[in-house]
């Protein structure tokens, strides 16, 4: 595999180089690597630094690189770009689940910051107050300091007491509580259902 740069920017990669020369009436032939003064690629001809000049050729730097490598450094790239769109809302949170072994275990002690994600026990979980992790602030049990992502395989989840605006349930969100299903009458509902602010789902619904 083959690393193409220009001006320390990638500009992609080949396995094959199509190594050319420039024939004495102007035009561009195939020619081997040694001969070669420049490369054909994506449809663009390029000059290679230290070989004859090309005319009109933007000069490239053509580097061998291991492909494995090459390969797995690109997928921790999209890995991260992906956790970053995820914490900035750019993602919704039923797809970041379909994708929950992008994102870092919990661990501690870690200075966690508003609006990381991390994974603990199977499922996401999001940090909504900066914090240093201890033992037993776990994600699943410290509702102060993180909010549980959907899951999409569960349409009813078990419903939790919110402790704040950040974990209130919204018009619309289906939870169970005491072996019935409930949905929410309306935004920022920190009641318990039964109580106030929820219908009874009846069957089929």
């Amino acid at each position: 595999m083959f690393r193409i740069t220009k001006n320390g920017a990638s500009v992609g990669m080949t396995e094959a180089p199509t190594y050319i020369k420039q024939h004495s009436n102007g035009s561009f032939v195939l020619c081997p690597e040694p001969e070669a003064s420049g490369i054909a690629f994506a449809g663009s001809v390029y000059h290679l630094l230290g070989r004859e000049p090309l005319e009109g050729a933007e000069s490239v730097m053509l580097e061998e690189v291991d492909a494995g490598t090459e390969i797995t450094r690109a997928n921790e790239t999209n890995g991260i770009v992906f956790v970053t769109l995820a914490e900035s809302g750019g993602i919704d949170a039923t797809t970041a689940a379909e994708h929950a072994d992008l994102f870092a275990e919990w661990a501690y002690p870690i200075k966690y910051k508003e609006g990381q994600i991390r994974r603990y026990g199977g499922a996401l979980y999001k940090c909504v107050q900066e914090h240093t992790s201890q033992a037993d602030w776990t994600p699943d049990s410290a509702s102060s300091l993180w909010a549980g992502t959907s899951d999409p395989a569960e349409e009813w989840p078990a419903w939790s007491q919110p402790v704040g605006a950040h974990d209130a349930y919204s018009a619309g969100a289906k939870v169970s509580h005491n072996e019935k299903h409930w949905i929410s009458d309306q935004d920022g509902n920190v009641w318990e259902p039964g109580v106030y602010g929820w219908t009874e789902a009846v069957d089929g619904a």
